[in-house]
């Protein structure tokens, strides 16, 4: 086999590895996405990793910083329901005034103020019940509260403060239930792709960290979630994508490398 065919072959490899579903998509703020895959293992929305893998089929967004971490996955017991667990490694406190944050531009649209198909999802301190959680919509100046949802079918959410497979040092853990019929995301361009915003909130020392690192009220400024039919492939996962990214350096290498003098005088010679 040529060289260069197997040096093509060595690539092709490397790339399809890395591949994720892809879609066109309007600007959002770049280099923060996420997959929201279907749910290999139904969660426990309890406030805490329920068993070691119970993550495992979820993605990890781009850019997460060093001491939040967020992921989503879902699942269709009759409607689409999506799921987050969300973990502040640095809150061990149980403040009234903590909160977590979740904003949703349904329809991917962006804008420089909150439109009627964003959402904004406020959970405000460790009360586990519909009164620890507020909904606002937009109105095309700022937020006004939104009473059309129900707990615990629409909303359900759950914290705890407690160790991780992430983070052995307890820390602040949410996890969170949506009716993505009631927020209905479809509408986005392409669907189920909606632009997304995710904050927490440390009243003990005043700390937000938001992914990506903007404001609530601009969902041009917001992240990206591209929803697919799919559950997460075993092939993105880490050990897999660096054994094939060997594969192709070392390939590539063999058969791209300079030969010695001595080998190119004899094929010269014959």
């Amino acid at each position: 086999m040529k060289r260069s065919v197997l040096v093509a072959l060595s690539i092709i490899l490397l790339c399809s590895s890395l591949a994720l579903p892809t879609t066109l998509v309007n600007a959002y703020y770049a280099g923060y996405e996420t997959t929201n895959y279907l749910a290999l293992e139904n969660p426990v929305i309890d406030g805490m990793w329920s068993t070691s893998t119970e993550w495992d089929d979820a993605e990890i967004p781009t850019n997460l910083p060093a001491d939040f971490h967020w992921r989503l996955k879902w699942t269709y017991p009759s409607n689409i329901v999506a799921h987050y667990i969300i973990e502040f490694f640095t809150d061990n406190t149980t403040n009234a005034g903590d909160y977590i944050q979740i904003c949703l531009d349904c329809n991917a649209d962006g804008g420089s103020t909150p439109q009627t198909n964003d959402f904004r999802i406020d959970y405000v301190g460790h009360n586990a019940s519909a009164s620890g959680v507020t909904v606002y919509q937009g109105n095309g100046a700022g937020w006004a509260e939104f009473t059309g949802w129900t707990w615990p079918d629409s909303i359900f959410v759950n914290d705890t403060i407690s160790a991780s497979p992430l983070n052995s040092t307890p820390h602040r853990i949410v996890e969170l239930s949506m009716d993505r019929d009631l927020f209905d995301t479809s509408g986005a361009t392409p669907a189920y792709a909606p632009w997304t915003r995710v904050a927490v909130y440390d009243e003990s020392n005043g700390t937000v960290i938001a992914w990506p690192p903007t404001e609530q009220d601009v969902p041009d400024d917001w992240g990206l979630e591209t929803g697919v039919y799919e559950s997460i492939p075993e092939a993105l996962t880490v050990g897999v994508v660096v054994l094939l990214s060997s594969v192709a350096v070392v390939v590539s290498f063999y058969f791209l490398r300079k030969r010695p003098k001595t080998e190119s005088y004899k094929l010269i010679k014959t």
